[in-house]
């Protein structure tokens, strides 16, 4: 099969296409931190993870060049399903309720993430195991940086874990302001050399509760809106009205479609990828629903 840090024309020709479905999805997306990703460099990206595949999209947002993704084993059961998603370049990780002879697959899976680091593509790795609409972050589990500390030793150079802050305006309603902030980077053979008269387990555990303080801390710092006067506002939002209703009826196909689609699914953390998926497979209602949720947000703040 192919490695996910070899190159591939389809892969880095269509990375243009669903970078620009992804920043049209907002009212407003706002990067900052990207400098903290060290060049060149081994590196294991920590994002939280609120909104299930979206996540994976914003990340993507991070750099031009390839990234690689860790996700759940159980998506990999079919065949034609790991050569999609290993296409895509994401590697199957078991957990724990996945049982033990699944989670022995992981070793075969953390030689290939070794091999991405080796090859200086970013591996990206949700820490917490599992994701939940909310802003916040799960406990950290130590599995990140077991593989850190592997491909350190294995590659002979240090392997660097970046906390990644995914931030969404709103959970459940698409439209709305999006953020992502990038900290500082973790080394995490010289926190083990620094550190190494303490058994392992309390190593693992002091890591794991920084990287959860580091992302904690990118997260909720949303720049406040500028509201200006407010009989302007209001003569803005009476002005812009009805091209606020053409952008509506434009925009219908696509959240028409999404919302049918999310009354069948229960987990609500789906609400962005839906959304997604669907403005990827309907491109030519882009604008239409860009307008939209660019003027819905303008509503919205004036009447907060």
């Amino acid at each position: 099969m192919r490695k996910v840090w070899e190159k591939s024309f389809w892969y880095s020709f269509l990375r243009k296409y669903v970078d620009l479905c992804t920043r049209s999805g907002f009212a407003s997306l706002n990067i900052e931190g990207v400098g903290n990703i060290p060049k060149d460099a081994c590196v294991l990206l920590a994002p939280n993870h609120s909104a299930a595949l979206m996540d994976a999209m914003m990340v993507l947002l991070l750099d031009k060049g390839p990234i690689a993704f860790g996700a759940r084993a159980s998506i990999f059961k079919k065949e034609s399903t790991a050569k999609i998603m290993r296409w895509l370049r994401i590697l199957p990780l078991a957990r724990q309720r996945d049982g033990l002879q699944e989670v022995a697959k992981n070793f075969a899976t953390f030689d290939e993430i070794v091999e991405c680091l080796a090859h200086k593509v970013p591996f990206t790795i949700y820490s917490e195991g599992m994701h939940r609409a909310q802003r916040g972050m799960l406990p950290v589990k130590k599995g990140i940086f077991r593989i850190a500390l592997q491909a350190s030793k294995e590659l002979g150079e240090p392997v660097y874990v970046v906390p990644v802050g995914i931030d969404y305006e709103y959970f459940f309603f698409q439209v709305g302001d999006a953020q992502i902030r990038v900290g500082e980077p973790m080394e995490v053979s010289s926190y083990f050399a620094e550190h190494q008269d303490l058994p392992p387990a309390d190593i693992y555990s002091d890591l794991c509760d920084e990287l959860h303080s580091r992302v904690l801390g990118l997260l909720g710092k949303f720049k406040e809106h500028r509201h200006g006067h407010k009989f302007l506002r209001f003569l803005g939002m009476v002005l812009t009205l009805p091209l606020f209703l053409i952008c509506w009826v434009g925009a219908l196909p696509i959240w028409l479609t999404s919302e049918l689609i999310l009354l069948g699914m229960k987990d609500k953390a789906w609400t962005h990828s839906v959304y997604y998926c669907v403005r990827l497979f309907l491109p030519l209602f882009w604008p239409f629903f860009s307008g939209y949720a660019i003027l819905l947000n303008f509503y919205r703040n004036f009447f907060d």
